[in-house]
């Protein structure tokens, strides 16, 4: 430790390192993020970043019962800066040049900016290389390892002169060793921490003054926690809380939070995950117990004095009535209709179980395409026997593909295959809530594509982890919800936002006109590997005094997107509806509160190579199809998918449309069990692309919220695509 200067007229006193700062318990404090890409393994300091907002609700607790909650307010930072806190709502700034530092203040709760600007200094913080703050101090480490202490003579403003104490701490000062090896250093209270390798130390700060001349020291520290090898960062909301984050290396961003004086227990192992970037906090001298209140920004709560209580269970949808037409449209290139082609319309239910030698697939009949690109089917009644056998074992649901084959003048093949769902027209006793799905459903146009007569080589896993499928599947929370998805996707790298399907000799072909060949065409099917993909279906919601279940029993359905290759790129066309009975239930029951998990099922895609021979010309395609419920070995029936808190809270509630909101009352229970969820866009990530599911709510399949017993405040939900109560797709909390 730095020697203290004796003498014998000097008597060496105490001096709190924080003695500007009122010790005010605080049951909320604000946690800043300065953003960063997930999977990033620095930032990059050419570019400005985002610092946003978050409040953290129970630090006390270790947020046991409470979160992080996003303000959603933020501010734009040069990326070449350094941002650190200094608590009393003071964020400070060294410049990229490292000669300025500026100090400014959070005015978010009176209604100002992020970072109102408080005061400038001409500072030279270039020899720094780790900075932080606390306790009315500015600390500052040199290469050497010695650190430099300055004093803000008004902490609570930020606009106080800032002094240099009289000496600095020793680089060959065991504290000041442990800080410059440390993963991360913060402080709370008169304490200084270090996390280094999984391990966290506290070390007493405190000043020694001599006269004239004031000594910083560091006491000999004490190992609180050990063992937390997947902390990359931690920090204090104040004395007796730690929290730390995975950071952003490994995908996660999850935020534990621990408590304890003198050993750290854990308290919350996931208060919030998919956070990235540098994380600081407004650190408070004192905690106290959170607000016996919904968590909420601002003095007061948001009100609708009219919003009506969530009514009793719904009525069930009734069965469907069964139809025997079926319809669709395709087009050329540009959009223009495809006329006069000829459709043929097969049973995709009979594709084999397993690899084997090629196989044709039922044609259930044939069309013409009209004027207008339309074309209009009667199914034969009854139906072939292996495809009504196939239908009753889908519940009733029958798996179809129309495709559309042609030339241009030129001689360019071109062919379109739109997958879609129909209700058998001589459905079984087991029609259900998966043929609803299909009856429901708007066919949309599909257009023409040229055909190749080879095939891209399969990727190897290495490349196809490197899509941008599988980079989003790593994601812990949500960021595609139901908006759509590229239109091309690659298996091996970022969407092909360029790829135009159509240049064919460096010629754009997309408005030509298409033909019908002079000859037939025969097409045979093989399955070349097949692939268990874990594939949302559900998600529930408990924010505050609630609690989340989700069921999904007994039958399957789902309605998922089939993915076909055009090169080494893909889209999706159409659609694939699941409805077997599987005899099993998944799930999870009374998750919360502050709880929002999506629910993936096991779902086996095959991947299948589709030939067609039109005269001596033979055209090959790929494609992957979803095709049934199968658990692998040693596997689970169902697992929690992504994190979708962010959908939850106060800033959600109030921008909901008011039509969509209602209450539950305290001691009761919602639950949608009719209508459809809604889509999620990236339900799962399938040989290197992303396919999209839909559930029907029905008996088997619910989302359910059931209130808390307090009365002090209401447990508000709302629809995200309209009323709870007519069909909104999912419903949020708070």
């Amino acid at each position: 430790m730095t020697a203290l200067l004796t003498g014998s007229f000097t008597v060496p006193s105490i001096v709190a390192a924080k003695n500007a700062v009122a010790a005010e318990c605080q049951p909320n404090v604000a946690t800043y993020v300065l953003e960063m890409p997930p999977g990033s393994a620095s930032p990059d300091r050419s570019t400005p970043r985002t610092l946003r907002k978050y409040v953290d609700w129970d630090p006390q607790g270790g947020d046991a019962n409470g979160t992080i909650l996003d303000t959603e307010k933020t501010a734009t930072v040069p990326g070449d800066s350094r941002i650190f806190t200094g608590g009393n709502g003071i964020i400070y700034e060294v410049t990229g040049s490292g000669n300025i530092l500026k100090s400014y203040k959070d005015n978010t709760a009176e209604g100002g900016p992020l970072l109102a600007s408080v005061k400038t200094y001409e500072m030279d913080w270039k020899p720094f290389q780790r900075v932080w703050a606390g306790g009315g101090r500015l600390f500052g480490q040199k290469e050497s390892g010695a650190i430099t202490v300055f004093k803000q003579s008004d902490p609570v403003t930020g606009a106080g002169a800032i002094s240099t104490l009289t000496s600095e701490i020793s680089a060959t000062n065991a504290g000041a060793i442990a800080i410059k090896n440390a993963d991360d250093v913060w402080m709370a209270g008169e304490k200084i921490y270090t996390l280094t390798d999984g391990e966290i130390k506290e070390w007493p700060y405190l000043e020694v003054a001599a006269g004239r001349i004031t000594n910083p020291v560091l006491k000999a520290p004490s190992t609180i926690a050990t063992g937390l090898t997947d902390a990359v960062q931690a920090w204090s909301p104040g004395p007796g809380t730690v929290h730390t984050s995975t950071g952003y290396a490994n995908y996660s961003g999850t935020i534990k939070g621990y408590t304890g004086s003198t050993q750290l227990t854990l308290a919350n192992g996931e208060i919030r995950t998919g956070i990235f970037g540098e994380i600081f906090v407004d650190a408070a001298p004192c905690l106290a117990p959170p607000l016996d209140e919904k968590p909420h920004f601002g003095t007061s709560l948001p009100s609708d004095d009219d919003v009506p209580a969530a009514g009793s269970d719904p009525t069930f949808d009734p069965a469907p009535s069964p139809t025997s037409t079926v319809s669709g449209k395709f087009t050329l290139g540009d959009g223009t209709p495809a006329a006069g082609l000829p459709v043929v319309v097969e049973a995709m239910d009979l594709l084999p179980e397993d690899e084997e030698t090629s196989v044709a697939l039922p044609i259930l009949g044939t069309a013409t395409t009209s004027a207008d690109g339309s074309w209009t089917l009667d199914l034969p009644h009854p139906l072939p026997a292996d495809v009504q056998a196939a239908a009753d074992a889908n519940g009733g649901a029958l798996n179809l593909q129309a495709t559309a084959t042609g030339e241009t003048g030129s001689g360019v093949a071109q062919s379109a295959t739109a997958h879609f769902t129909a209700a058998a027209p001589t459905p079984s006793s087991q029609v259900g809530a998966a043929v609803a799905t299909a009856a429901t459903g708007e066919a949309s146009s599909t257009a023409l594509l040229p055909l190749s007569q080879e095939v891209a080589d399969e990727p190897t896993p290495s490349r196809m982890a490197q899509s941008w499928s599988a980079q989003i599947d790593k994601l812990p929370t949500d960021t595609i919800g139901d908006d759509p998805l590229p239109v091309w996707q690659t298996d091996t790298g970022a969407p092909a936002y360029d790829y135009n399907p159509y240049l064919v000799g460096g010629t754009d072909i997309s408005s030509r006109t298409v033909t019908p060949f002079g000859y037939d065409c025969g097409t045979s099917y093989k399955v070349l590997s097949k692939k268990i993909a874990y594939t949302t279906v559900a998600e529930g919601h408990a924010n505050w005094d609630t609690k989340a279940s989700v069921d999904y029993d007994e039958k399957l359905s789902l309605t998922l997107e089939v993915g076909v290759a055009q090169g080494k790129n893909w889209k999706i066309s159409g659609s694939r509806t699941l409805g077997s009975t599987i005899g099993v239930a998944t799930g999870y029951t009374n998750q919360g509160p502050y709880f929002a998990k999506q629910w993936k099922v096991p779902i086996e895609y095959k991947k299948v190579k589709e030939t067609k021979q039109c005269g001596s010309l033979v055209y090959r395609k790929i494609k992957v199809i979803p095709f049934k419920y199968k658990v692998p070995s040693g596997g689970p029936t169902g697992k929690y998918g992504k994190d979708v808190r962010n959908k939850d809270g106060i800033v959600g509630f109030s921008k909901a449309p008011k039509k969509n909101k209602a209450y539950v009352p305290a001691g009761s229970y919602f639950q949608l069990s009719k209508g459809k969820s809604v889509k999620w866009s990236a339900a799962a990530s399938v040989y290197g692309f992303s396919v999209g599911a839909t559930t029907q709510y029905d008996r088997e399949h619910k989302q359910r919220i059931t209130a808390g017993t307090s009365k002090k405040h209401r447990h508000d939900i709302w629809g995200k695509n309209g009323p709870v109560w007519d069909n909104p797709g999912v419903f949020y909390s708070y």
